[in-house]
């Protein structure tokens, strides 16, 4: 079972994968802004559309930036806290009926992110995913299912810290 210092081990190893994906964000933001308005692909003709396309692609790039911003923000501001069921800040271990583990870091924000800890991979979630909605609440030996492609699969909750 982990505990408070290793929960907020597990935050900075969060903290530090979202700053490196926001230095090379702000590299791709760059590049895009450059290429939409480089001289080169300002179109002559409607039918030029680099210029345009490369806009858009600085844009998604921007908000992209914007969303990883904000969650560095929210996770530098976490404190580790203890809890015997699932809530935001919870780092919940599952099990699967096939004995499969799975590391999961319930939060408000980086939903998908991936880090690795400890030698294992731990995937932050969300409460509005359906797995984070189904897992709000739960304790230690509760289980709950859930229809992965039509398979349903049973996911017993191991640990929570």
């Amino acid at each position: 079972m982990a505990n408070h210092s290793d929960k907020q081990a597990l935050f900075d190893s969060v903290i530090a994968q979202l700053a490196s994906d926001i230095q090379i964000v702000e590299q791709a933001v760059e590049v895009a802004i450059d290429t939409a308005t480089h001289k080169d692909c300002l179109g002559s003709s409607k039918y030029e559309t680099m210029g345009t396309e490369a806009s858009y692609l600085a844009k998604g790039q921007g908000e992209r930036l914007l969303e990883l911003q904000r969650a560095l923000a929210y996770f530098k501001q976490l404190k580790p806290e203890s809890s015997k069921s699932i809530q935001l800040t919870s780092w919940v271990v599952l099990e699967d009926e096939n004995g499969k583990s799975q590391s999961l870091l319930m939060a408000a924000d980086a939903g998908g992110l991936k880090v690795s800890y400890d030698k294992q991979i731990v995937t932050v979630i969300t409460p509005q995913a359906p797995l984070g909605k189904s897992l709000m609440g739960k304790t230690v030996g509760d289980t709950i299912e859930l229809k992965f492609t039509g398979k349903t699969r049973c996911l017993e909750v191991i640990d929570v810290t």
